[in-house]
């Protein structure tokens, strides 16, 4: 389980260090350093629309999303359900006990954001039912890494950006213990799309692009 005490809001001076780096970063086109970082890059960019995250788990990334980022709204996404690990083999496929929890840490976490907060207890295929395409300045993906779950949230997802948003996901990796196959579904969208694809280089990479068309 993610530890959301290991989050917090930045300092003042610490918040405009991060800002200025990250600005540094993207006026040479260099990736960010870490994912903590992708709030700082929508600012920079004048992104302060819709957002969605997919995969939301205790929230930790919400927060950090939230915190620091101008985001009109933030649609948390998540079913919050086990499945049978035969069908999904993940650390974060707990017990639905556990699931249940998360779900209630989470609305209590967020209880004070209002409506910038949409918390939407249902699956990525039901959830991008009710975003109209072009409306989102922003997407994260973390939801079910194999590469076939990873395809089709990229595929579900992919005509909600507006132009010049940020899409982008966590876990930019193939193989492991859990079989992830992220890396194989973003390369091949990449190969399709022609996009310029940026790699957050971490333990658990994360990628992202900005959309040009």
């Amino acid at each position: 389980m993610e530890d959301i005490h290991q989050e917090r809001n930045y300092g003042f001076l610490e918040y405009w260090i991060k800002y200025w780096r990250t600005l540094i970063m993207w006026w040479f086109r260099r990736p960010i350093k870490n994912r903590k970082d992708l709030p700082f890059l929508l600012n920079i960019l004048g992104l302060k629309g819709e957002g969605a995250e997919i995969g939301v788990s205790c929230g930790a990334y919400s927060k950090i999303l939230l915190d620091n980022s101008r985001l009109s709204k933030l649609h948390m996404i998540d079913p919050w359900i086990s499945q049978p690990q035969e069908i999904y083999l993940d650390e974060t496929n707990v017990e639905q006990k556990e699931h249940d929890d998360r779900y209630m840490h989470v609305t209590r976490l967020f209880e004070n954001e209002g409506d910038r907060c949409h918390i939407m207890r249902m699956t990525s295929e039901e959830a991008a039912k009710e975003i109209p395409d072009n409306s989102l300045d922003f997407v994260y993906i973390d939801a079910n890494h194999s590469y076939e779950a990873s395809s089709q949230d990229i595929r579900l997802w992919w005509p909600k950006m507006k132009k010049g948003g940020i899409f982008s996901g966590h876990d930019y990796t193939n193989g492991g213990p859990y079989n992830f196959g992220v890396k194989r579904a973003v390369d091949e969208f990449i190969s399709r799309e022609g996009e310029n694809l940026y790699v957050i280089k971490h333990k658990a990479p994360s990628w992202y692009l900005v959309k040009s068309s």
